[in-house]
């Protein structure tokens, strides 16, 4: 029953591993594995059903209580393969790094400095001032002395000092930032696969629906309007 989305997701698979590790790629490929194993699971379960003595009410009946019990069964698929607290676990640890920090008075003079020149100037200013000096690590003094400002007298937004937050952990958590990288770029293909299974099975179980709650209701001559 789900042959054409199978044929779809396998292309999917094949579109991405050459792009992924042997990792990343096993686990879409669990993901492929699932769903055409929910696929044989409906057609041994329909093709039971055909088998039966059952009349075509019954069958209707019967079918479309196989396509709820897969979309039950899809639904732990899709708990079991999300790596969304993964990928929200690293994102925190990128945050809260650790940065070896210079506590020397010189450095604190020299930060000390470059903020009491920043000061009085906005955000966008600065943005507009230092561009992309702010997150490339091109202007490290710079960085630290917006982010070492004490509280209550933050330079910029929170969203801002997280992305440059973020941005310096990057440079000393590389093995983080790689392994987020990778979770995000499975979860993106995971969730197409995901999207053409749901879609499918919800099509197959409206199809199986008894013919009074798919067809409008009439009243005279005009559709019963919802």
């Amino acid at each position: 029953m789900l042959e054409h989305v199978i044929s779809r997701v396998r292309q999917i698979l094949k579109d991405v591993q050459p792009k992924l590790s042997v990792e990343s790629a096993a686990a879409i490929e669990q993901v492929y594995n699932d769903i055409v194993n929910l696929n044989d699971f409906i057609d041994k379960e329909l093709s039971t059903i055909e088998a039966s003595d059952l009349d075509e009410k019954g069958k209707k009946s019967a079918r479309r209580g196989v396509i709820e019990k897969a979309g039950r069964k899809f639904e732990v698929i899709k708990a079991k393969r999300n790596d969304s607290a993964l990928s929200e676990a690293l994102e925190a640890k990128l945050d809260d790094a650790p940065v070896k920090e210079d506590e020397s008075v010189l450095k604190f003079l020299r930060e000390r400095e470059v903020r009491d020149r920043l000061a009085g100037m906005t955000e966008a200013q600065i943005i507009s001032l230092f561009g992309d000096t702010l997150f490339d690590g091109s202007n490290p003094l710079l960085s630290d002395s917006i982010l070492n400002a004490p509280a209550g007298f933050e330079m910029v937004s929170e969203d801002i000092l997280k992305k440059m937050r973020r941005a310096r952990a990057k440079k000393s958590s590389p093995e983080s930032t790689a392994k987020l990288a990778a979770v995000r770029s499975i979860n993106v293909t995971v969730e197409k696969m995901f999207t053409l299974v749901k879609k499918e099975l919800d099509d197959l179980r409206r199809k199986e629906l008894p013919t009074s709650l798919t067809e409008p209701k009439e009243s005279g001559n005009r559709p019963f309007k919802f």
